[in-house]
């Protein structure tokens, strides 16, 4: 069965006041948020490397950390494993060496030294010493040596950060593998919208040392506030183009190419998913790509097309306004952002509340995250 981390801290450091309070269970919670929002911070008192002035953090029923009952276990003894930005191994070690120094003997083991070998793809490392290692190889050593050490939790403290985008496209299968292969909640720090598209399960957004959100991956990651925090740049009526990200299933390919999508919205078709049938995949949505109709469309190329009606409608800079689509068939169902023109918005004469039709080219329509900024 697998553990549940239990948060609740409070810490001041200077002008500085980190305040949060979640639960974190099995599968990648994602912590996200700009640099100095305290996402590090708040790691570094789940492992112990930093002592919080009050609160609480439990392991299950355990205590880890408990002001009231003067409890603070030191790192070594919290059974979780830690990941940095920068790998942190022992120079005159050997990688097999590195591997199972930190292996503890208190609990069952998570796996096989040879399955982690083989999970991480490093078994022709094992008789290397750290300065022959690439920086990707590098992290998945520090990952490697994290899960021998057969933790309750995983911490991963920006492990991508310090490698360029070649690197971190090496290693984020990697990083997959491990959400599927190990019952175990795992605490995924980044500033990087893209990586926790890719991993989270769920996703808690930090601000100024406080919870700004937190949720589902795709309602959270789909707010405007939210992707105007993590990307920056946004003023009172100026902010990034909104992206929408709603879980879809890849369904067949027919004969002309195009493969079924099923979506909240209903079926919709596209020609570049990565992926097989039935896979699960984050479709990524830019508002720019979205046509609005106040009549129900006829004798167009484009066929992605969601009924709805008008939500809110936002300023986006002096000529252009970003207006929310909320699907008509289910109240339930994601709604998606659309960006046009001030003009058009007038001339349509746009109106919460009035039906509205959202149309989608399917040629734009991707599955594939990159590990770049959404810009």
């Amino acid at each position: 069965m697998s553990s549940v981390l239990s948060i609740s801290v409070q810490k001041q450091e200077g002008t500085f006041t980190l305040d949060a309070e979640f639960e974190a269970s099995a599968g990648v919670t994602g912590i996200i948020g700009p640099s100095g929002a305290g996402k590090s911070m708040l790691l570094s008192t789940i492992a112990g490397l930093a002592n919080p002035d009050n609160g609480s953090i439990r392991l299950d029923r355990h205590a880890l950390f408990d002001t009231a009952q003067n409890i603070n276990l030191s790192p070594e003894h919290r059974e979780l494993g830690m990941v940095f930005q920068d790998a942190r191994l022992f120079p005159h070690m050997t990688v097999k060496s590195n591997l199972t120094f930190s292996r503890r003997q208190t609990r069952a083991a998570l796996s096989t030294v040879e399955e982690i070998v083989d999970l991480l793809d490093i078994g022709s490392l094992l008789s290397r010493r750290p300065h022959h290692l690439s920086g990707g190889e590098k992290q998945r050593v520090a990952i490697g040596r994290a899960l021998l050490s057969s933790p309750a939790a995983l911490l991963m403290d920006e492990p991508l950060a310090s490698l360029d985008l070649a690197r971190r496209r090496e290693i984020m299968p990697f990083l997959e593998r491990l959400r599927h292969r190990f019952d175990l909640p795992i605490l995924y720090v980044s500033h990087n919208l893209d990586e926790t598209l890719r991993l989270a399960d769920t996703v808690i957004v930090m601000d100024q040392g406080n919870i700004l959100a937190r949720g589902g991956v795709e309602q959270t990651l789909s707010r405007i506030d939210v992707q105007s925090l993590v990307l920056g740049g946004a003023t009172t009526n100026d902010h990034p183009e909104p992206v929408t990200i709603v879980a879809a299933t890849i369904g067949k390919r027919s004969d002309d190419g195009l493969f079924s999508i099923e979506t909240p919205w209903g079926t919709l078709t596209a020609p570049n998913i990565t992926g097989r049938y039935g896979d699960q995949v984050r479709l990524r949505i830019r508002a720019r790509d979205l046509v609005l109709s106040t009549t129900e469309p006829t004798g167009l190329s484009i066929r992605n097309v969601i009924a709805g009606e008008v939500g809110i409608m936002t300023e986006a800079g002096s000529a252009q306004v970003d207006v929310l689509v909320r699907p008509s068939h289910d109240s339930n169902a994601q709604p998606v952002w659309a960006r046009i023109t001030k003009r058009a918005a007038t001339e349509l004469d746009l109106q919460p509340g009035h039906p509205i039709w959202a149309l989608l080219k399917a040629v734009v329509l991707t599955s594939d995250i990159e590990l770049e900024a959404l810009r």
